[in-house]
């Protein structure tokens, strides 16, 4: 297998991700990162694993609502995400955001329970172990294919 130069770039740039994730952020990695609140990670339509929020001091979008590129690793409880362009400081999740309108409604609304959000065409991965298998399964084939392009042009791994 041999990818074209532009997919080359996008895997070398995916690898440099893997192994930033792997060695974890610095302070300041996290201190230059923008805050991604509101948060919740999903499958795309074309099934990448990503990031939807609300996004605050991105260096090319500003504030605004995104969704991120490719997620390669996340950490909620220490507050970071990692993803194949950058570092993001985590916020309050869509979760939480969940559970706060479903408190504040508690009494006014017999359907106060099924608060969720979702962004069209995509599918929540509500289940940590389930994010945490899909992100392990991304890097795998990752190394793979970067593997196969690498034999394929004659350079060692």
């Amino acid at each position: 297998m041999k990818l074209s130069p532009s997919d080359r770039t996008w895997f070398d740039k995916v690898l440099r991700a893997i192994a930033a994730a792997e060695t974890g952020p610095s302070e300041a990695d996290l201190a230059q990162a923008p805050i991604l609140s509101d948060w919740q990670a999903a499958t795309s339509p074309g099934g990448h694993v990503m990031l939807w929020g609300e996004v605050t001091d991105h260096p090319l979008l500003g504030n605004a609502s995104i969704t991120t590129s490719q997620l390669i690793a996340i950490d909620p409880e220490a507050g970071w995400a990692r993803t194949a362009s950058r570092w993001y400081r985590l916020g309050r999740s869509i979760e939480a955001l969940e559970a706060q309108l479903a408190e504040s409604m508690n009494g006014k609304n017999t359907e106060a329970d099924a608060i969720r959000f979702t962004l069209p065409g995509f599918m929540n991965v509500d289940d940590p172990a389930l994010l945490a298998q899909l992100l392990a399964e991304y890097i795998t084939q990752v190394r793979e294919i970067d593997a196969a392009d690498r034999a394929a042009s004659g350079e060692e791994e």
